[in-house]
């Protein structure tokens, strides 16, 4: 198996962090994930790639399949217990088990085959097609219950009845100039318990707004 996950990665120092990761995992077995809650849009790629593999919040970091994994990401000074998955979601795992997601819908993406920082022009650009999502928030990630403005923006929490929380960071498309138009960036991040959601300044209030707190 981790074979097959550095052939996946291809990359001696990503295979090296991943086989570290794995290994971690191996060594504490647990209980069950099919019990806890699946990750926000988990289901809705799985669809897309016909395979009906999901991933939930607990599950062990090592049954990530490799082809899933795009980039491992820094957490402050260490590397290796976030990583980007191919569909740009980022999962947050530093004791070898999921606890937080995070993915952005921009309206306008770059092309593929370019990154974020070669974009100069509009022609550079393609419409985002998951940006269609945002109009499902309510079924993917529950109802909103408290907004308040933060940031030159918007932050608004949603709870879903598994019990899954997420903050959603509303901003100004970052092509915005580039476009000519207004459009709205959102942020979503994701977890079970509270405290990883990260914005520690203002989850709390939000969850008194919606009578969690």
């Amino acid at each position: 198996m981790i074979r097959n996950l550095c052939r996946s990665l291809r990359g001696a120092g990503i295979c090296a962090m991943a086989v570290v990761i794995m290994a971690g995992s191996f060594a504490r077995p647990g209980a069950a994930a099919d019990k806890t809650p699946p990750v926000p849009f988990e289901k809705l790629y799985a669809a897309e790639r016909g395979d009906g593999k999901y991933l939930r919040f607990n599950a062990f970091s090592g049954e990530i399949p490799g082809k899933r994994i795009k980039a491992l990401l820094r957490s402050g000074q260490v590397i290796g217990d976030r990583i980007l998955l191919a569909e740009d979601v980022a999962v947050y795992f530093p004791d070898g088990y999921i606890v937080q997601s995070q993915v952005r819908f921009g309206k306008y993406v770059p092309r593929p085959g370019l990154i974020a920082g070669a974009v100069a022009k509009r022609d550079h650009l393609i419409e985002n097609p998951r940006y269609a999502l945002v109009g499902q928030f309510d079924q993917i990630l529950g109802k909103e219950c408290a907004r308040t403005e933060y940031a030159n923006g918007f932050a608004a929490l949603r709870i879903k009845s598994d019990g899954v929380m997420s903050l959603v960071m509303e901003t100004s498309g970052l092509y915005d100039p580039l476009v000519d138009e207004a459009t709205t960036t959102y942020t979503v991040t994701s977890a079970v318990q509270p405290d990883f959601i990260g914005n520690q300044g203002l989850v709390p209030d939000l969850m008194k707004m919606c009578g969690r707190g």
